[in-house]
Protein backbone atom coordinates (compact mmCIF):
# COMPACT_ATOMS: atom_id res chain seq x y z
CA UNK A 1 0.00 0.00 0.00
CA UNK A 2 1.35 3.50 -0.79
CA UNK A 3 -0.29 6.67 0.36
CA UNK A 4 0.40 9.73 -1.34
CA UNK A 5 -0.11 13.62 -1.56
CA UNK A 6 -0.15 14.81 -5.09
CA UNK A 7 -0.78 17.55 -7.54
CA UNK A 8 -4.28 15.46 -7.74
CA UNK A 9 -5.37 15.52 -4.27
CA UNK A 10 -8.06 18.27 -4.38
CA UNK A 11 -5.94 20.00 -0.96
CA UNK A 12 -2.69 20.44 -3.21
CA UNK A 13 -4.42 21.18 -6.66
CA UNK A 14 -6.39 24.41 -4.24
CA UNK A 15 -2.48 25.48 -3.54
CA UNK A 16 -0.29 24.84 -6.59
CA UNK A 17 -0.49 28.40 -8.16
CA UNK A 18 -0.19 29.95 -4.24
CA UNK A 19 3.06 27.84 -3.73
CA UNK A 20 6.63 27.77 -5.69
CA UNK A 21 7.54 24.03 -6.46
CA UNK A 22 10.80 24.22 -3.57
CA UNK A 23 7.53 25.74 -1.38
CA UNK A 24 5.44 22.68 -2.71
CA UNK A 25 8.41 20.18 -1.56
CA UNK A 26 8.99 21.83 1.90
CA UNK A 27 4.96 21.45 2.35
CA UNK A 28 5.23 17.62 0.93
CA UNK A 29 7.57 16.63 2.93
CA UNK A 30 5.97 18.22 5.78
CA UNK A 31 2.95 16.15 5.17
CA UNK A 32 4.68 12.92 4.34
CA UNK A 33 6.68 13.17 7.97
CA UNK A 34 3.54 13.79 9.83
CA UNK A 35 1.43 10.47 7.67
CA UNK A 36 5.22 8.74 8.67
CA UNK A 37 4.70 9.65 12.21
CA UNK A 38 1.22 9.16 12.67
CA UNK A 39 1.13 5.46 11.31
CA UNK A 40 4.54 4.63 13.68
CA UNK A 41 2.57 5.98 16.78
CA UNK A 42 -0.30 3.33 15.39
CA UNK A 43 1.96 0.48 16.22
CA UNK A 44 1.53 1.19 20.08
CA UNK A 45 -1.13 -0.71 21.98
CA UNK A 46 -3.43 1.86 21.27
CA UNK A 47 -2.94 3.75 18.18
CA UNK A 48 -3.41 7.27 17.78
CA UNK A 49 -5.61 7.42 14.38
CA UNK A 50 -6.22 3.66 13.13
CA UNK A 51 -9.04 3.47 11.18
CA UNK A 52 -10.49 0.55 13.18
CA UNK A 53 -9.41 -0.96 16.23
CA UNK A 54 -7.05 -3.94 16.05
CA UNK A 55 -8.79 -7.73 16.94
CA UNK A 56 -7.13 -8.99 20.29
CA UNK A 57 -4.55 -12.37 19.63
CA UNK A 58 -6.95 -15.05 20.80
CA UNK A 59 -6.34 -16.55 24.06
CA UNK A 60 -5.78 -19.87 22.11
CA UNK A 61 -2.90 -18.42 20.36
CA UNK A 62 -1.02 -16.48 22.99
CA UNK A 63 -0.75 -19.24 25.58
CA UNK A 64 0.17 -21.95 23.00
CA UNK A 65 2.86 -19.41 20.62
CA UNK A 66 3.84 -16.65 23.08
CA UNK A 67 3.49 -17.93 26.80
CA UNK A 68 0.17 -15.70 27.08
CA UNK A 69 1.74 -12.74 25.55
CA UNK A 70 -1.33 -11.33 23.42
CA UNK A 71 0.68 -8.85 21.53
CA UNK A 72 0.54 -8.90 18.10
CA UNK A 73 3.97 -9.60 16.75
CA UNK A 74 3.78 -6.67 14.29
CA UNK A 75 4.46 -4.43 17.69
CA UNK A 76 6.93 -7.27 19.13
CA UNK A 77 9.07 -7.62 16.01
CA UNK A 78 9.83 -4.05 14.90
CA UNK A 79 10.00 -5.10 11.34
CA UNK A 80 7.45 -3.75 9.71
CA UNK A 81 8.30 0.21 11.41
CA UNK A 82 11.95 -0.24 10.00
CA UNK A 83 9.88 -1.24 6.92
CA UNK A 84 9.40 2.22 5.44
CA UNK A 85 10.68 4.54 2.54
CA UNK A 86 9.36 7.86 1.16
CA UNK A 87 9.85 9.96 -1.87
CA UNK A 88 9.09 13.12 -1.66
CA UNK A 89 9.27 15.67 -4.74
CA UNK A 90 8.10 19.20 -6.14
CA UNK A 91 4.62 17.48 -6.83
CA UNK A 92 4.33 14.22 -4.83
CA UNK A 93 5.34 12.59 -1.79
CA UNK A 94 4.76 9.09 -0.63
CA UNK A 95 5.19 6.71 2.19
CA UNK A 96 5.30 2.69 1.65
CA UNK A 97 6.07 -0.18 3.49
CA UNK A 98 8.67 -2.61 2.03
CA UNK A 99 8.44 -5.74 3.88
CA UNK A 100 6.94 -8.36 2.35
CA UNK A 101 3.97 -8.90 4.59
CA UNK A 102 3.25 -5.61 5.10
CA UNK A 103 -0.13 -5.74 3.38
CA UNK A 104 -1.13 -8.84 4.86
CA UNK A 105 -0.93 -7.10 8.37
CA UNK A 106 -2.48 -3.86 6.78
CA UNK A 107 -5.66 -5.82 5.49
CA UNK A 108 -5.59 -8.88 6.38
CA UNK A 109 -4.65 -12.34 5.62
CA UNK A 110 -7.70 -14.52 5.52
CA UNK A 111 -5.52 -17.44 4.52
CA UNK A 112 -3.96 -17.29 7.28
CA UNK A 113 -6.53 -16.75 9.79
CA UNK A 114 -4.58 -12.96 10.27
CA UNK A 115 -6.81 -10.40 11.00
CA UNK A 116 -6.53 -7.27 9.58
CA UNK A 117 -4.58 -4.59 12.08
CA UNK A 118 -4.10 -1.44 10.21
CA UNK A 119 -1.47 0.88 10.75
CA UNK A 120 -2.05 3.81 8.13
CA UNK A 121 -4.32 6.41 9.26
CA UNK A 122 -6.38 5.90 5.69
CA UNK A 123 -10.04 4.19 5.79
CA UNK A 124 -10.76 0.81 3.96
CA UNK A 125 -10.26 2.41 0.47
CA UNK A 126 -6.95 3.60 1.21
CA UNK A 127 -8.14 7.15 0.00
CA UNK A 128 -9.03 8.98 2.80
CA UNK A 129 -7.55 9.91 5.85
CA UNK A 130 -8.67 9.36 9.10
CA UNK A 131 -10.71 12.35 10.35
CA UNK A 132 -7.06 13.02 12.84
CA UNK A 133 -4.95 12.58 10.24
CA UNK A 134 -7.09 14.68 7.84
CA UNK A 135 -6.94 17.71 10.59
CA UNK A 136 -3.03 17.47 11.24
CA UNK A 137 -2.53 17.91 8.12
CA UNK A 138 -4.43 20.95 7.29
CA UNK A 139 -2.50 22.24 10.16
CA UNK A 140 0.51 21.39 8.66
CA UNK A 141 -0.62 23.53 5.41
CA UNK A 142 -1.82 26.33 7.47
CA UNK A 143 1.50 26.42 9.79
CA UNK A 144 2.74 26.76 6.45
CA UNK A 145 1.22 29.55 5.03
CA UNK A 146 1.83 31.63 8.31
CA UNK A 147 5.49 31.40 8.00
CA UNK A 148 5.29 32.71 4.32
Amino acid sequence: MVIQRDEWSPLLQSLKDKVSSQGRRKLLFQMIGDIYDITILNFGNEGLARPQPWQDLTERYAREKKQGDRTPNLILTGALKSGFVHEVSGDSASITNMVEYADQHQFGAAYKNLPARPYYPVDESGLNLTPYAEGRQMEIVQEHFKAL
